[in-house]
């Protein structure tokens, strides 16, 4: 049971990083085999309650995230961002949350702060809405299992 949960983690884990890497490509990826996994646990009485919840919230992610990239073109920005955060999501599956924090912020975090001046307003918006989208899908693949 413990491998089994500790498999569906990873895999939402990477649906994350799809989200955050990818522009509407892996969103939509992401939308797919958030859908994979609900049609796989869920029952058919339930499956199409959260299957309208997962549709609803993977297109409202892309319009969103369509919009932000028209206005934002610095994309390596967004990946080296998204990528930081990704490693900070993953490598809490293997280390305590705490150790993999203090990391992220030594290695990531900093480097930021001093030059966040230098980068427009928009893209950190982009970036917290990737944050926040994929965290999402975190949070709604736990709920089906």
């Amino acid at each position: 049971m413990f491998l089994k949960l500790l498999l569906l983690e990873f895999v939402l884990l990477s649906i994350a990083g799809f989200s955050l890497f990818g522009r509407n490509k892996g969103m939509i990826l992401s939308t797919i085999l958030v859908s994979l996994i609900n049609y796989l646990i869920n029952s058919p009485a339930s499956f199409w309650f959260w299957e309208i919840i997962i549709m609803t919230y993977g297109i409202l992610g892309i319009l969103i995230n369509s919009s932000f990239n028209h206005k934002t073109r610095h994309l390596r920005v967004v990946k080296v961002s998204a990528g930081s955060v990704a490693a900070l999501l993953a490598s809490g599956l293997f280390l305590p949350f705490f150790p993999a924090l203090i990391a992220w912020t030594v290695g990531i975090g900093i480097p930021l702060i001093f030059t966040y001046r230098e980068i427009p307003r928009s893209l950190f918006l982009q970036i917290i809405f990737k944050f926040i989208f994929s965290t999402g899908w975190l949070i709604i693949g736990n709920i089906l299992y």
